[in-house]
């Protein structure tokens, strides 16, 4: 059987049979991964940017390196780390611009300093497809790391940074897919373009009270998902995760934001489940947005205005519709 026939979440269920965590190390399948230096709990990352399968056309080379790095930093964000150090490993066919190497490493490096950390080195190589390799180490400025996976309580809320939607809705532009007027044009492509990590709001979760968090990059309803799944419960979505203006622009275009919204992927933004106590001012001013509540028991099941969302995003290998 194929790759693609099996799916990344398949390959990720075999490749974990032959983890094995050290002492120290922990969780297995999380967004990060963290272990204990003298005093400080640290966490590492590595994530990958393919240019044929992640770079559309229009995507600058410098947006590329902002992104490469902005994927780790997001993960970081989710469990509550702030980034320190960026090591990436940088291969091009052997037909790419100087200009345009140099450009990718410039956003790169401007990308890590914008989040704290900084870009310390790597290495570089030739291939037939563009590859960045970005790893990343962060420590855990308030001593804790936030987990996917944890014990969830009847009416915790489920909430988020920023609003879904605008990103997918950048890619389908730059891809001709769809034509769209100022200023959502604007605001769409630059979403997509330049996506920016959540740290401040993440290194909040664990003052918040913060019972499980991810990164959202594979789309909100995947997200979602996993999270209800891990934790055997259900979630009610109750507030749209778009903002105003952008449902405004879906409802008089005659769109079904749906597939934007919820099945978009790459808005590195944060899904976080906190108590139900937690002031939702308290949450509105660090950045998040409740948009729904927990139900437990359950079984991983979505839904949102009556309907139950299915649990689909962006995954590698998955097969084209036909």
């Amino acid at each position: 059987m194929k790759i693609g026939e099996v799916g990344e979440r398949k390959l990720i269920e075999s490749f974990m049979k032959f983890v094995d965590m050290p002492s120290g190390v922990f969780p297995p399948f999380d967004d990060t991964v963290a272990f204990r230096a003298g005093n400080e709990l640290l966490s590492f990352k590595i994530d990958t940017f393919v240019f044929s399968t992640d770079r559309p056309q229009g995507l600058e080379p410098y947006d590329v390196g902002w992104k490469a790095i902005t994927a780790v930093a997001s993960d970081m964000a989710a469990k509550a780390a702030s980034p320190y150090l960026f090591q990436c490993s940088l291969s091009l066919p052997p037909d790419t611009d100087e200009v345009d190497a140099i450009q990718i490493e410039r956003g790169m490096s401007e990308a890590a300093k914008a989040y704290g950390g900084a870009l310390v080195g790597g290495d570089t190589g030739e291939a037939k497809d563009g590859v960045i390799a970005v790893t990343g180490i962060g420590v855990h400025v308030n001593g804790a790391f936030v987990p996917r996976k944890n014990r969830l309580a009847l009416g915790d809320l489920v909430a988020i940074t920023g609003s879904f939607g605008y990103v997918a809705l950048g890619l389908a532009a730059m891809m001709g897919k769809i034509k769209l007027s100022e200023p959502i044009l604007s605001r769409s492509i630059q979403a997509f373009k330049h996506p920016i990590a959540r740290i401040e709001s993440g290194l909040a979760l664990v003052g918040l009270g913060a019972k499980a968090s991810m990164d959202s990059s594979d789309g909100l309803a995947l997200t979602l998902h996993e999270l209800a799944s891990l934790n055997s419960a259900d979630v009610e979505i109750t507030e749209t995760p778009a903002d105003d203006p952008l449902m405004t622009f879906f409802k008089g275009n005659g769109i079904d934001p749906l597939p934007f919204v919820f099945y978009g992927g790459e808005e590195y933004e944060l899904v976080a489940v906190f108590p139900e106590h937690v002031s939702r001012e308290a949450l509105r001013e660090l950045g998040f947005k409740v948009i729904g509540r927990v139900k437990t028991p359950g079984s991983g099941k979505i839904t949102y205005e009556g309907n139950e969302l299915k649990g689909e995003g962006y995954e590698h290998f998955k097969a084209e519709d036909p």
